[in-house]
């Protein structure tokens, strides 16, 4: 046998030098059914694949310059995926448009059932909240009793906090026309946000035909889509589409459940304790939606949503502020241990530690990217899983979704579908096999 092995590679080895062999002859067959692949392509497909991308770019640029007048309309997109499953299931027992209406009629039900008993009270203990608040006279008072307590520190102890007080000062000062900016951008805004009310208003009203529409015209918008992948794509790409679908879905629908859960669990928490008599439980409402909308934020949401509760405890006792921080203590635990798991699975399971740094590194581009930061990496994660089995060799069947069990039925699929693209290169090398199995 003639070996075409490198002479840079050395070996005595016979079994290595014909594993070296069976490489190189391998590598040059891959590129050669690579070549005859890309050869093969029809131009027409190309052309279709190239205009259905431009297609896609310049809908995704439109999107870019209009992001914040769309703002009804990304809810809307929110509500599709919580109402989807709802709509697929009534769709068993009655016709697609009936579902549809039915579940648009329930969630207006539930909109002006909280706008109706909820938004009311909830603006009366923010007011309540607002005036609790110490005002100048109080304020003064507080200072003066720190400033006492100061006096009797030690002098290092309050040469320190004066040099820390001071360089706060002076970043104040140096920082001033920064917030004057601030304010005179924020008064334009707000202007801009009166004129244009009227557009977002009626996008809001806009909101149900647009969700019904789109409701029920997700199989024949399948339909078209389909049309415009070259058929040998047509697997591979809803494969990432379904991926994409099913993070988004199953998180957004997840971090409802848990909020609309954390609301009602603290607003009874809450109410239970003050029943038994624990003094100074205020704004329980207020407190409640506020730790439920916490949870759309990762990781750390929960425990954001606790600290107005244990504060407000605090100003009254601390007897008062450590049963709001147990209750709050026990709440969690419940949710970490029995609601994550069963509401949301695994579709979404990223290492905490993860989760922190996306915290750090996504807080200073505001709320929106906490809450998205989660299902972003998620998608990502899972992508490059399905590219990457794409891709092993065997490669995974196109449509095996990342971190399933792999059937072992589609294996020896898989390694025929591989012989049977080696026999479309003709005259490939085949070296000799002596005592070699794979």
């Amino acid at each position: 046998m003639t070996s075409t092995v490198d002479p840079a590679v050395k070996t005595d080895n016979p079994d290595e030098i014909v594993k070296l062999t069976e490489a190189q002859s391998r590598s040059k067959l891959a590129w050669k059914r690579l070549w005859l692949q890309l050869s093969g392509l029809d131009p027409i497909d190309v052309l279709r694949l190239l205009l259905a991308i431009g297609a896609l770019v310049t809908i995704i640029w439109l999107l870019h310059l209009s992001w914040s007048s769309l703002l009804p309309f990304q809810i809307g997109i929110v509500l599709a995926y919580i109402m989807s499953p709802l709509v697929n299931r009534l769709q068993r027992h009655m016709p697609r448009w009936t579902a549809i209406l039915i579940v648009i009629l329930i969630f207006l039900l539930i909109l002006f059932l909280v706008i109706a008993f909820l938004i009311p009270p909830l603006i009366g203990q923010l007011s309540n909240l607002l005036q609790s608040l110490p005002d100048s006279e109080q304020l003064q008072q507080y200072m003066a009793a720190l400033s006492n307590y100061l006096d009797k520190l030690p002098t290092e102890y309050r040469q320190v906090i004066d040099d820390g007080i001071n360089d706060a000062l002076i970043s104040l000062r140096s920082n001033v026309l920064g917030y004057v900016r601030g304010l005179i951008s924020l008064g334009i805004n707000a202007v801009l946000s009166v004129v244009n009310t009227f557009t977002f208003l009626l996008g809001f009203v806009v909101i149900p035909f647009w969700l019904f529409f789109v409701l029920i015209d997700i199989e024949p918008g399948k339909k078209a889509v389909n049309q415009m992948i070259p058929a040998q794509l047509r697997t591979d790409f809803w494969s990432v589409l379904t991926i994409i679908n099913r993070v988004i879905g199953s998180y957004f629908r997840g971090q409802l459940i848990l909020g609309t859960v954390i609301f009602f669990a603290v607003f009874i928490g809450l109410t239970f304790l003050e029943w038994i008599g624990i003094e100074g439980i205020r704004f329980k409402l207020l407190l409640a939606v506020f730790a439920g909308f916490m949870e759309l934020i990762p990781f750390i949401g929960p425990i954001l949503g606790s600290i107005p509760a244990i504060i407000v405890g605090l100003f009254h006792s601390w007897e008062t502020g450590l049963a709001i921080a147990l209750l709050f203590l026990v709440i969690q635990q419940l949710e970490g241990n029995i609601l994550v798991p069963r509401v949301v699975g695994d579709s979404v399971s990223i290492h905490p530690a993860i989760v922190m740094m996306l915290v750090i590194v996504l807080a200073p581009f505001g709320l929106i990217w906490l809450i998205v930061a989660v299902p972003v990496v998620a998608i990502i994660r899972d992508i490059y899983l399905y590219i990457y089995g794409r891709l092993s060799k065997p490669p995974l069947p196109a449509g095996h979704m990342p971190r399933t069990p792999i059937i072992e039925s589609n294996v020896p699929a898989a390694r025929a579908e591989m012989a049977a693209s080696d026999e479309l290169v003709p005259g490939a090398d085949q070296p000799e096999r002596k005592g070699v199995v794979d």
